[in-house]
């Protein structure tokens, strides 16, 4: 009887799935949002390891792990999710999550999307990429392709996870019961949180790619940063190599013009566009097409 109870509860308190799919975007914006935020300040982890090897990484990922556990840990949901007011409970029985379901729970969300995001840079700056990349890049078209029937067996009810990791952790999305329990300082501080959510998707929109074709035109070109000796670029040579201009591309930032290989090369060692020190990355060029 009072598992009928709990059956009847959860299909009463199931989410559509236009809600799920508005709380996994807002999850997505967290990173890309984030990475704005720290290249503009500057803020990356740079440090020798041991020997030549050294870590050049972003912050962006450890806060974001970090973001997601506190939500799951106070809200047994995702920030995004938190957002729309679902939460994460076992399928069989309704409870909350565990400790190492919480810990799962977060990783998963930051480092899935972490990897493919990177496998997929790798692949389109045209890099030589390991075979185990290849096969990564592969698992995650299987994963993708996977979530979108998990998704459909969702929308027809046939299934009880909109996602084959929802499945495999048995877990699935529900509108609580219960509102979540937790001192003023926290609630005041997760919901300050969620106010910074409006600000990281106003970023994100601002320093999308058509919104930089759009003022583009109105920005004006940046003079060239002095050496030793201010140097005068020529007209059709790469400020890079000094020669001749091969497969010309364009950075939107500073509006300099390189040889693709030259700044592609270049950026794998350093963020930033050589003329102008700017903050760049793969995204901020553009390939000159001659008429």
């Amino acid at each position: 009887m009072a598992e009928a109870a709990n059956v009847r509860q959860n299909l009463q308190n199931v989410p559509s799935i236009f809600e799920i799919s508005a709380a996994e975007t807002l999850d997505n914006l967290i990173y890309p949002a984030l990475s704005k935020v720290f290249d503009y300040f500057g803020l990356r982890l740079d440090f020798k390891l041991w020997g030549n090897l050294r870590v050049r990484e972003e912050l962006s990922p450890v806060v974001t792990w970090i973001l997601q556990y506190l939500y799951l840990r106070k809200r047994a949901s995702s920030f995004g999710e938190s957002f729309y007011g679902l939460q994460r409970t076992a399928t069989a029985t309704g409870e909350l999550l565990t400790r190492q379901q919480q810990f799962t729970s977060a990783t998963l969300l930051t480092l899935l999307p972490y990897l493919e995001r990177r496998l997929r840079a790798r692949s389109a700056q045209h890099e030589d990429t390991y075979a185990w990349e290849q096969h990564l890049i592969k698992m995650f078209h299987v994963y993708n392709a996977s979530k979108a029937v998990h998704t459909f067996l969702y929308l027809i009810k046939y299934a009880a996870s909109h996602s084959p990791l929802f499945r495999a952790l048995h877990l699935t999305l529900r509108y609580p019961s219960v509102p979540p329990e937790e001192d003023k300082w926290t609630y005041i501080f997760l919901k300050m949180l969620e106010v910074v959510a409006f600000f990281l998707q106003f970023i994100q929109w601002w320093y999308s790619n058509d919104q930089r074709r759009k003022v583009g035109g109105t920005l004006q070109n940046p003079e060239a940063l002095c050496t030793e000796e201010k140097q005068t670029l020529k007209s059709g040579e790469c400020p890079v190599c000094l020669m001749q201009l091969q497969t010309p591309t364009a950075c939107a930032v500073s509006g300099y013009v390189y040889c693709w290989k030259c700044i592609v090369s270049h950026l794998k060692r350093e963020p930033s566009c050589p003329v102008t020190k700017y903050p760049i990355s793969i995204d901020d060029l553009v390939r000159i097409y001659e008429t």
